[in-house]
């Protein structure tokens, strides 16, 4: 199986993880075949995501998430947020150094 690298933005504000639309064809997915859900982003708005269980390696532990991926995900980067990653981690954010580190639990 190929790997694939994402690089992402960590914010501990959002609830799910949600990355570019372009990013599902990198992991083999299709966009439209899973769940589509309605989330409210920092401006109020609300954009459509589908979700995806996919596999996941973060800090050198490997588990199954739940990601969303939108079309409508208009900040220009990918974003981690606290479900199914931030439980199985203590995280330390370095706000001086711009560092997050994610240490398993």
């Amino acid at each position: 199986m190929e790997i694939s690298s994402i690089f992402s933005s960590v914010d501990s504000g959002v609830g799910y993880s949600v990355l570019q639309a372009e990013m599902v064809e990198i992991l083999g997915l299709k966009l439209e075949c899973c769940k589509r859900e309605g989330i409210t982003v920092g401006d109020g708005t609300q954009i459509e995501v589908y979700k995806h269980d996919v596999k996941v390696d973060v800090a050198n532990q490997e588990f199954g998430a739940t990601i969303g991926f939108s079309r409508q995900l208009g900040i220009g980067f990918n974003i981690i947020g606290r479900l199914s990653i931030f439980e199985k981690f203590k995280i330390c954010f370095d706000e001086p150094e711009q560092i997050v580190e994610f240490f398993p639990k």
